[in-house]
């Protein structure tokens, strides 16, 4: 076949198919289709807006002040464990020990602030010891040719054994009206909350900015600056409006203030530093990262490590929110919802995809479903039902292009 014969051969192969639909309609379902993919963020965004529409109209007490304040609260363990999944999977790798691990952490400390009187620092900072430690054992294993799903697993099954060895023989430790229990669920004053918003506006300000000034550098079309723009809004009103929701319940948790300064301090990290460019690197292509230089097998200790901490984070915040620790702590729903939520958010299972912030929204709709469904009396099978449906629908859009279905 003849250079001229082949470029005809592709070309005719490249062509879209006409048919029912026509050209112009397979076109703009593969336009859709790329859309989709590229602003996840947004189209997660405007999932949350529809189902708090949905949830408001059968019931005005969804959008109450004491019920958002209350659902944030319930959204920090997942929204801890989400976030420290995003570095996992951002270097192709998965986790399902994370939540038992919050459990045995969070029985650690209790153990050793309430039931032997040390003080709290010490129970935290052992905490934290064991959580980076165990997750970076397994990352240990991992990088040594072992597959991560199986160590994990491994790792929740053994956690189960460990968290009954950890608790006392009433299976229970009461951490409610202990100073473990206080600084779990310690209030910021009003003015302080003000002071993070506005902390939180010229950070983010300052962010968009420096992608504008890229953009004028990269020469970038007036739709993607448009798009920056409507993000920049978007975020500006979600914080203003977080503040003055939960200055209005009572003042900002520390447990949510901790939740949006680490996905603040992780967006930087990640978009702003070589080691987050790295780990988009390595999850992107390995052996490419690999030729490149990059250390990847550091980069996944790294972000067992991250995870390890968001995992000591987010058991401690549980443990003082439920006003103790049991049998039941980390349960395995937990890391479900919280892979779910970053699955739901935009972060590819297939690694070097995704953002902290599609995770925290991702984590807001799946709070938002599960509260929903709670002050409607509706059975916990329809919450399974619709977060199901919605992490299929949300791998299903990273897994094939609207293009690869057309050509079926």
């Amino acid at each position: 076949m003849s250079s001229s014969e082949l470029h005809s051969s592709i070309n005719a192969e490249n062509k879209p198919a006409t048919g029912e639909f026509g050209t112009t309609n397979n076109q703009r379902l593969i336009a859709l289709g790329a859309a989709i993919r590229e602003h996840r963020l947004g189209t997660v965004s405007v999932g949350v807006l529809v189902v708090w529409l949905i949830f408001w109209s059968a019931n005005h007490t969804f959008l109450s002040v004491q019920n958002l304040w209350n659902m944030s609260l319930q959204m920090v363990p997942v929204g801890l464990l989400a976030l420290g999944l995003v570095f996992v999977l951002l270097v192709g790798e998965i986790d399902l020990s994370s939540a038992a691990l919050s459990g045995v952490v969070a029985t650690v400390a209790a153990r050793i602030a309430v039931n032997a009187g040390q003080p709290l620092a010490l129970a935290i900072l052992i905490a934290f010891f064991a959580g980076i430690l165990f997750m970076t054992f397994e990352a240990s294993i991992i990088v040594a040719g072992v597959p991560s799903l199986i160590v994990t697993l491994g790792g929740m099954i053994g956690l189960g054994g460990a968290l009954l060895a950890a608790l006392p023989s009433t299976f229970t430790v009461n951490v409610a009206g202990t100073t473990f229990s206080d600084v779990g669920n310690y209030l910021l004053p009003k003015s302080a909350g003000w002071v993070v918003c506005g902390l939180a506006i010229l950070l983010t300000i300052s962010t968009s900015t420096q992608k504008f000034m890229q953009s004028k550098h990269l020469k970038l079309s007036i739709r993607q600056n448009l798009y920056t723009f409507i993000q920049l809004l978007a975020i500006l009103v979600a914080v203003i409006s977080t503040v003055v929701v939960l200055n209005r319940g009572g003042g900002i948790p520390l447990s949510v203030l901790v939740l949006i300064s680490l996905v603040f301090a992780a967006n930087w990290f990640l978009r702003r530093t070589s080691f987050g460019v790295h780990l988009y690197a390595v999850g992107g292509n390995r052996d490419a990262a690999r030729r490149a230089g990059v250390r990847t097998r550091s980069y996944i200790f790294l972000a067992f490590a991250l995870l390890g901490v968001c995992a000591t984070l987010s058991g401690l915040f549980s443990a003082a929110y439920s006003g103790g620790v049991s049998a039941a702590s980390g349960p395995s729903s937990l890391v479900l919802n919280a892979i779910a939520a970053v699955v739901i958010g935009g972060v590819s299972l297939t690694g070097g995809k995704g953002s902290v912030f599609g995770a925290l929204v991702g984590t807001v709709l799946i709070g938002s479903i599960a509260d929903g469904v709670v002050l409607l009396g509706l059975t916990t099978q329809i919450q399974d039902y619709v977060t199901a449906g919605m992490l299929v629908l949300a791998v299903s859009v990273d897994s094939f292009s609207i293009r690869q279905l057309l050509r079926r």
